[in-house]
């Protein structure tokens, strides 16, 4: 079966280089030609939304589009190589090639300098492992994280980690700041007046969704004890395929939306999670971080960090979701945020709005 599968990628890598070295020779890359693709959103959102708004102000270019949203269902994956068959179209036509997370089809190809490819990673800062320091990734057959030009990264202390991650020159690593970045500095802080917000966003799990989802449920069972009016939001990872949760409690929302948590970060007291770089972003606003983590274990053996995970954090952690409604109503009105201070620190070390503004003036500059 193993071989049947290696062969199996050994031919889309062949067939998708041949479709794109034709496309690539018969029409070639259009001058200032963006493409900003992504298979994991099916809208614009973070890094690419932001990003996206300084070229179409620019009003030079010819902008286009290739999102997808990949869940893992037998749809999505027929999907998914429809995308990765119209990605090479683009690729090959595309003067800059802007990408924000894992991308298929870019690795299997021979690409040309001509073809300038930007990876604008979707999530911030160095904490869990991804791309090529994974073990997995030694193991796969069409070795990923390949074709990058340029990537940009929110902060020069992360630098060693995206090296690490990604197969590209490190003098083309660049810390400019993450555009999504910038809408933080604007924020509008929302008013709920009576009653408090708590936004639990657990990682993906690739080999074990079901304890994600088992996690979640005892965050919802233990919730009940929350003393005080809670609206409690549970921002779920886009490749988790989601149940039908049934007889959920008025005051809990669960959702799939990285739109949403861009919006209500601003206006939730507290935030959980086991090792989401959401953390990072949240510490902005300066307000309690908990750290729900009853595989930390099992987890640093599989995926592992950059970092001493609980000491770069300086969160509280727990094992039980009950522990961690116990320290919301024991302590959350009186807990010391120097970490959470400490943490916005090594986080934004720009903190002047134009993460976009420089991204985009360095790409408009390129010849």
């Amino acid at each position: 079966m193993e071989g049947v599968k290696v062969l199996r990628l050994n031919i889309l890598r062949v067939t998708f280089n041949v479709v794109y070295q034709i496309i690539f020779h018969l029409i070639g890359p259009r001058k200032r030609r963006v493409v900003f693709a992504s298979m994991r959103n099916d809208k614009l959102a973070d890094n690419l939304k932001f990003l996206y708004k300084e070229f179409e102000k620019d009003g030079s270019y010819e902008i286009k589009l290739l999102l997808f949203h990949y869940d893992r269902t037998l749809t999505s994956k027929l999907r998914f190589l429809w995308t990765s068959w119209r990605s090479l179209y683009y690729m090959a036509t595309a003067e800059l090639f802007i990408i924000d997370d894992y991308y298929f089809p870019l690795y299997a190809i021979n690409k040309h300098s001509e073809n300038t490819v930007v990876q604008l990673w979707h999530a911030i800062g160095s904490l869990k492992q991804f791309g090529l320091s994974l073990p997995s990734a030694a193991k796969s057959v069409i070795k990923p994280h390949t074709n990058y030009d340029w990537v940009f990264i929110n902060a020069e202390i992360d630098k060693p980690a995206y090296e690490e991650a990604f197969d590209v020159e490190p003098s083309h690593i660049l810390a400019f700041g993450e555009p999504m970045m910038d809408e933080l500095m604007t924020a509008q802080i929302p008013t709920h007046t009576g009653v408090q917000w708590m936004l639990y966003s657990p990682t993906y799990r690739a080999g074990n969704p079901k304890l994600v989802l088992s996690l979640v449920n005892d965050m919802i069972k233990s919730s009940h004890s929350l003393t005080g009016k809670w609206e409690i939001y549970i921002s779920l990872h886009p490749y988790l395929k989601l149940p039908d949760f049934k007889d959920l409690p008025s005051n809990v929302h669960i959702f799939q939306d990285a739109e949403k948590v861009k919006t209500l970060l601003p206006g939730v007291d507290v935030f959980i999670t086991d090792y989401s770089s959401l953390s990072l972003n949240f510490s902005y606003f300066e307000r309690p971080i908990l750290l729900f983590t009853p595989d930390y274990k099992q987890y640093v053996d599989q995926n592992g960090f950059y970092v001493n995970y609980y000491q770069y954090l300086g969160a509280p952690h727990f094992d039980t979701a009950d522990q961690v409604i116990f320290d919301i109503n024991q302590n959350l009105e009186t807990m010391d945020l120097k970490y959470v201070k400490k943490l916005k620190t090594n986080t934004f070390p720009f903190q002047d709005g134009k993460n976009s503004q420089r991204v985009f003036d360095f790409l408009n500059k390129l010849e």
